[in-house]
């Protein structure tokens, strides 16, 4: 495998202070915002959210058409939102399919669990499968908490603090991470979040969390799990594709992650090329990508821009927002590109 360089991501700015500050606007101002209200109502209530996502399925059917991704908005988002495709929601949550994809194991090598994140479960249940054709192999047991619900990212970042307390309170006590070896997640935004945000959460609210350590300390990346746990075999032959890889801002920057994931592409025998800014945005960043489309599409642009000038034919990324933005670009672009999360492309070696 050829040598890669060490890789230093850019200085990451916090968004706490911008966070305190909008909180304050909204506490002096005495107006709830609607997005806030939303969060606070929906998100709190694990089964009501979830059965909202279920019924984005059917709602979404006349633009989707059968097709993985709607590429014609209504006219009144077009303008503003049509910089890119946007993913179906799964018919099939992976939640439903857990039970008969992931059976008991005798004797496991490993006891994981799998924070899922709302993307990887509701959206893009494949990943979870693709994860489980990789692990079966070693014999690791996988196991998938059924009252895990959004990690609380989005409330947090919207100044919903109660809101995102509460919902770490409802994970916590639905991993019981005392039976698992690790807590893996495939969403970089949500592996940050976990490890780092939690513990900030209570100690802000000046009060413990029964298992908060246990739980943090448990939280394990995609990336990092695959290259010092499972340590992914090199491949014996080499695939004649080029792969250029998107470094989530919360990978490289939260967790500070850079290396593993670039070394995992050319152990799956491809070859890895690098792309102009593959620390930078790709402009997802959650909800912020709804609120201000036309910063967004900009500094989309520029990443595809650097992209297909990388002479890739595959551009891999482990975080499933990005995913969501970077693919979406290409479709609207009908870019010959194709973009995958790290664990399809691992998959796929298998």
């Amino acid at each position: 495998m050829k040598a890669l360089p060490t890789w230093s991501c850019r200085p990451y700015i916090f968004p706490d202070p911008i966070k305190k500050t909008y909180a304050r606007v909204i506490k002096e101002e005495g107006k709830t915002p609607v997005k806030n209200f939303l969060l606070a109502k929906v998100m709190k209530n694990r089964k009501l959210f979830h059965f909202i996502l279920r019924s984005a399925y059917l709602a979404q059917q006349p633009m989707a058409k059968g097709r993985p991704l709607i590429r014609h908005l209504p006219s009144f988002l077009e303008k503003d939102h049509g910089f890119r495709s946007l993913p179906t929601i799964a018919k099939t949550p992976l939640r439903d399919l857990w039970q008969t994809l992931s059976p008991k194991l005798e004797n496991p090598s490993l006891r994981i669990a799998l924070f899922a994140g709302c993307a990887m479960d509701f959206i893009y249940p494949d990943h979870g499968k693709d994860l489980l054709k990789l692990l079966k192999k070693a014999n690791i047991q996988v196991d998938f908490p059924l009252n895990q619900t959004c990690c609380g990212l989005p409330a947090m970042m919207a100044a919903e603090e109660k809101t995102a307390k509460a919902l770490a309170v409802q994970n916590i006590q639905a991993f019981e991470a005392e039976q698992y070896d690790y807590i893996l997640t495939l969403c970089a935004s949500c592996a940050s979040h976990l490890t780092h945000n939690y513990e900030k959460i209570f100690r802000e609210a000046k009060e413990p969390a029964m298992g908060l350590k246990l739980f943090t300390d448990k939280i394990i990346d995609f990336s990092s799990f695959m290259d010092k746990v499972y340590k992914f075999p090199q491949a014996s032959q080499n695939i004649n594709k080029q792969v250029t890889y998107h470094a989530p801002c919360h990978l490289c920057r939260g967790l500070h992650v850079t290396d593993e994931p670039r070394a995992l592409i050319q152990k799956a025998g491809y070859t890895y090329v690098p792309s102009k800014g593959e620390d930078v945005c790709c402009g997802f960043g959650g909800s912020y990508s709804v609120d201000f489309p036309e910063i967004s599409s900009e500094i989309l642009k520029k990443k595809l821009d650097n992209v297909e000038a990388s002479g890739a034919d595959i551009l891999v990324t482990d975080c499933p927002g990005c995913v969501m933005q970077l693919k979406g670009g290409l479709d609207k672009r009908q870019s010959p590109v194709k973009v995958f999360h790290l664990v399809e492309l691992l998959a796929k070696k298998e």
